[in-house]
């Protein structure tokens, strides 16, 4: 585009201002410029150090990625060019499922008033239930945020009959994201301490997504009804607990309606 002569004219006398006065004239001549036409208007906020629109952005930005979801360097605002990054992001966010905790709520995991551990998972109502009555903190975990909170359980448990309502679906070929998120769940709550049981029940059991659970080291399967194995020679019973693993043994082998 042609330099307009009045852009020449104005580069020049900006030249001859002083930098402090070039502050006083920037809080004052906003009135003047939006008067003139954009296209000069441009070129003297650009002369006198002010980009425009800049602001605009930064607000956007900014109320684009309110709760910090973005992962920014600064708390409350998203990188530069969040939203149409966001758009077209590839590849998994370590810290998302934290950030989206922190943005719904953080979840409770300390143990029960009397002691019991904290038991996340995806459980059928009669599993939760029971566990609830022997005194267990029972924490459910959800799509987004299931490895921020498997993270900090003690004790996880994927029940086949409990894939319903968020999880549906994700032991089919259908829900491929859904299960590859609950086996970093489980992952990650493995390599933290925490025990991980499956309880193999139900009519899922044959379902590519079920099979495929039960391959995995981090998950010790448990067939509710099966006799539980005893413990091998080298192992002291008085060493762990089995009171979890008992009452996954004794649930119904399919859940109740």
């Amino acid at each position: 585009m042609p330099q307009l002569p009045l852009e020449g004219a104005l580069r020049g006398a900006a030249r001859l201002v002083p930098e402090e006065q070039r502050v006083t004239l920037r809080r004052t001549g906003g009135r003047v410029l939006r008067r003139l036409p954009k296209p000069v208007a441009q070129e003297i906020r650009g002369l006198f150090g002010v980009r425009w629109g800049t602001m605009g952005r930064r607000q956007a930005e900014s109320a684009t990625d309110a709760l910090g979801l973005a992962g920014g360097k600064s708390k409350g605002t998203a990188p530069r060019g969040f939203a149409g990054r966001g758009a077209a992001a590839v590849g998994a966010d370590p810290a998302s499922s934290a950030r989206l905790e922190r943005a719904l709520g953080v979840v409770d995991t300390s143990r029960s008033a009397g002691g019991h551990r904290t038991v996340a998972g995806i459980m059928a109502p009669d599993l939760r239930d029971q566990l609830r009555a022997e005194g267990y903190h029972t924490v459910p975990l959800l799509p987004g945020t299931s490895e921020a909170v498997a993270e900090r359980a003690e004790a996880v448990v994927v029940d086949l009959e409990g894939f319903t309502g968020l999880w549906e679906g994700a032991l089919s070929t259908a829900g491929v994201a859904l299960l590859l998120e609950l086996l970093s769940a489980a992952r990650i709550a493995s390599r933290n301490g925490a025990t991980c049981w499956l309880v193999t029940r139900g009519g899922r059991r044959s379902e590519i997504g079920a099979l495929l659970l039960t391959r995995q080291s981090t998950l010790m399967p448990v067939r509710p009804g099966e006799p539980r194995p005893a413990p091998h020679f080298t192992q002291d019973p008085g060493d762990v607990s089995h009171g979890l693993a008992d009452l996954l043994h004794d649930l119904e082998e399919t859940a109740r309606v």
